[in-house]
């Protein structure tokens, strides 16, 4: 089985037996920085739904998305954007690796 791995805004890698969706890395930040997902979904100007399914993986973090991010987070774009292309590639090689 692949060991599937992105590295953190502080370089730190982080590992894992499935493709890590940079929603889980979202949900990281938020915790540290112990903001509610409510709170970030209104200054998003989302739902709090929408939040979380992105934070649960069922949606994507789209450019849009990733420069609101960038805005209140004061993490890059570019990062977001990379961490969701990586995520997709890991999706599709593990796919075509089970056929």
């Amino acid at each position: 089985m692949a060991n599937y791995k992105v590295v953190d805004k502080n370089g730190v890698e982080v590992q894992s037996a499935e493709p890590i969706h940079p929603g889980e890395i979202l949900l990281d930040e938020l915790e540290a920085r112990e903001i509610p997902q409510n709170a970030f979904a209104k200054e998003l100007g989302m739902k709090a739904s929408h939040l979380n399914e992105i934070i649960h993986g069922k949606r994507n973090i789209s450019p849009s998305m990733a420069l609101k991010l960038e805005t209140l987070l004061e993490i890059s774009a570019s990062f977001w954007v990379r961490l969701q292309a990586e995520y997709d590639l890991d999706k599709v090689r593990l796919e075509k690796a089970s056929v």
